[in-house]
């Protein structure tokens, strides 16, 4: 259900966009697209191919489906950039998908390359073979990008080559002249949240703002509450949570900051480290509530803690909320909750037992 990128994956599958307004719901496509029925896809998008050639390439390509969205590209006549970024920046989701990136360039040589177009490239390669294959896209015959430069100092880091990325950075900034934008601070402070010291955060936010004249967003402050609660200064990662919560309240107009996926992990995670079992159910359920779900590991995280804790209903809670409101993407591995939970699959009268009790967190959550 939820997924959790690093800033310049977020940005990167970001081309892909369009998918999320597609006039076809994508659980349809996906269910469609497991189950074999691949006819019934090709009827379901044919019609929009004509008005909306993006939104399907890119559709077809998140569900797998890359050799009928590349086939689509073929018959538009003059193809541009955002077609081709369409086709390749979802294959960055899965590694085996990602191996597909080159081949799929080379099938469509007259389709324009922008600065995406390479980054997505790059990002393949970093993924499937690692940063040092990508690093000879900054020595080409076009002046590397700000994206490009990201892309591969992100998977840098990734590979706990921290040197080689700061190394990069440098070479950005000083000998490039390439000024970072947020995205590209965010790489460096999403690593430091994950292995450096509260202190180092801070001052990567500060310079983000105060010397680059740039704005931290939400992906900036998951990092500090990230790193807040590495330390055990849970306190003062809810200090922050609670602050994004209030940029993202309803008719403010700050909503880049406002909490996602990512923040809700973060932050459940860092209560059921410190044994504060009742805050991370508040906020697991004000996610819910704004239809932002941790991510797997976070949510089997806070069950299990729930379970071993005594508080087996609370658990079950949990897993039949999550299964009653996102029905389509309770599947796969999510349905192992259940088993995590105490839970017989599918069973209804599990489901009146905790039924009456599924809105006090949320009650809970709307006072604190």
């Amino acid at each position: 259900m939820a997924a959790i990128f690093s800033a310049s994956g977020h940005r990167l599958l970001s081309t892909a966009a369009a998918a999320a307004e597609f006039p076809v719901p994508m659980a349809r496509i996906r269910n469609l697209a497991r189950a074999g029925r691949l006819d019934d896809i090709d009827a379901a998008v044919a019609p929009l191919v004509p008005t909306n050639p993006k939104a399907v390439i890119s559709a077809l390509s998140v569900v797998g489906l890359s050799d009928r969205a590349s086939a689509i590209l073929s018959t538009i006549p003059s193809p541009t950039a955002e077609h081709l970024n369409a086709l390749l920046a979802p294959l960055l989701r899965r590694r085996r998908l990602a191996e597909r990136v080159p081949a799929l360039l080379d099938a469509h040589p007259s389709a324009p390359r922008d600065a995406f177009t390479w980054s997505i490239l790059a990002k393949s390669l970093c993924i499937t073979k690692g940063a040092d294959h990508a690093v000879y896209l900054l020595h080409g015959e076009e002046p590397p990008s700000l994206h490009l430069y990201t892309a591969i100092i992100d998977s840098y880091y990734k590979q706990k080559k921290p040197h080689r990325a700061e190394e990069l950075w440098r070479e950005m900034v000083e000998e490039r002249g390439i000024a970072p934008d947020a995205a590209a601070y965010n790489v460096r402070i999403t690593y430091k949240s994950a292995t450096g010291t509260v202190e180092e955060v801070q001052e990567l936010i500060r310079a983000m703002g105060e010397d680059s004249g740039l704005r931290p967003d939400v992906i900036s402050y998951n990092g500090l509450i990230r790193v807040l609660g590495r330390h055990k200064r849970v306190d003062e990662a809810l200090e922050v949570y609670r602050s994004l919560q209030e940029k993202g309240a309803e008719g403010n107009t700050e909503a880049k900051s406002a909490p996602e996926c990512a923040t809700y992990a973060c932050m459940v995670g860092a209560l059921c480290s410190e044994g504060r079992l009742s805050e991370a159910e508040d906020v697991f359920y004000e996610g819910v509530k704004r239809k932002k779900v941790a991510d797997l590991g976070t949510v089997r995280k806070l069950v299990v803690a729930l379970k071993e804790a005594g508080k087996g209903r609370a658990a079950r809670r949990v897993v039949v909320g999550l299964r009653k409101k996102f029905p389509d993407q309770f599947d796969g591995p999510w349905k192992e909750l259940e088993k995590d939970a105490g839970l017989t699959p599918g069973a209804s009268n599990e489901e009146e037992e905790v039924e009456e009790d599924e809105q006090q967190p949320e009650k809970t959550a709307a006072a604190a």
